[in-house]
């Protein structure tokens, strides 16, 4: 649509002058921490990036452990495949994440997973992942409360994502035990599957919701989901580290909070591209981090987090891309990518 447009290219546009505008004032701290970079501290931008991978390992981990609760089979190899396969797709394609989810779904259910528990388990994943960065963002700031290093204020966001996400989650699992609601959930994710190409009709979602999931079967997602999360968070300590600035725990975790909680919103741009950046830098430098390092070690950061795995997933993305479904061994037959 146009208006999406523009207002995606508008907003990496507004990032793109904010970044420049930071580092232009910061411009001498800029030249310092690169003197140091080179000086001594390269090897912390080797361990970023060897953090990094462990984390498109944790992050493949996610989505196989929730697929897995749900009563599914994917090999650990075949997890990891898809999931960076899926990173660059959403990346690259129109709908960013939802877009990669689709493609992911795909190939979960190519390997004989039904369609409602391939769907369902994506879902959960998406929905257990952000409690449990909220979690984890909000004890680091409590922490850093009690010390002395962050404000009291800074709780306000983990506090109402997660507050948010457990009500939404808690309808939904309530209206589950009412018949009359839950034949109207059915309907609506058949329709909403239907959008996407998935086959399935309510009968086979009412099913998953009689099945029911034991809450110790999740145990092993949120594990892996707060393994993901730690792990990126790291990888942007180890970032600025290399820059000269080493960040309190609670403070790297309120500004990874701030700017990684719009992951719980609707993509504007793929992976919030430009937008993630800005946000990043901005709470830094609002935190007390000079605006020039900021912004450097954030655009770092975004290339060992963003760009290169996009660079490794582009082969197998490209191959689920034009890959085509088979019919006797899927139940979702015309699965698309949304414009």
């Amino acid at each position: 649509m146009p208006g999406a447009r523009i207002l995606r290219w508008g907003l990496i546009a507004l990032s793109v002058v904010l970044l420049v505008r930071m580092a232009v004032v910061g411009f001498p701290q800029i030249e310092e921490g690169f003197a140091q970079l080179l000086s001594r501290s390269g090897w912390l931008i080797v361990a970023a990036v060897l953090v990094e991978a462990l984390w498109t390992f944790t992050l493949a981990n996610v989505y196989r452990s929730s697929l897995i609760a749900f009563g599914g089979h994917i090999e650990r190899s075949r997890a990891v495949t898809i999931s960076m396969g899926a990173f660059s797709l959403s990346r690259i394609l129109p709908g960013g994440g939802a877009a990669g989810s689709v493609f992911a779904a795909r190939e979960m259910i190519r390997l004989g997973n039904p369609a409602p528990i391939t769907v369902a388990s994506m879902l959960v994943s998406w929905w257990v992942s952000m409690i449990t960065l909220a979690l984890i963002v909000g004890s680091g700031t409590a922490t850093g409360v009690a010390g002395g290093s962050v404000g009291l204020a800074h709780l306000a966001g983990p506090a109402t994502v997660a507050g948010v996400l457990i009500v939404l989650g808690g309808l939904v699992i309530g209206a589950a035990h009412y018949p009359r609601m839950r034949e109207r959930i059915a309907i609506g994710l058949s329709r909403a599957g239907a959008r996407l190409g998935v086959v399935a009709g309510p009968e086979r979602w009412e099913k998953l919701a009689d099945a029911g999931l034991p809450v110790r079967r999740l145990l092993p997602l949120v594990g892996w989901a707060s393994l993901s999360w730690l792990a990126d968070a790291t990888a942007l300590w180890l970032m600025f580290a290399g820059f000269g600035i080493t960040l309190h725990p609670a403070v790297l975790l309120v500004g990874y909070g701030l700017a990684n909680l719009i992951n719980a919103l609707p993509e504007v741009t793929p992976g919030w591209l430009g937008v993630m950046e800005t946000a990043l830098a901005a709470a830094y430098a609002g935190l007390g981090v000079p605006s020039g390092v900021a912004v450097v070690a954030v655009l770092s950061y975004r290339l060992i987090s963003y760009w290169l795995p996009v660079a490794a997933g582009l082969a197998p993305g490209l191959r689920m891309l034009r890959s085509r479904p088979r019919a006797e061994t899927v139940e979702a037959l015309r699965l698309e990518a949304v414009a």
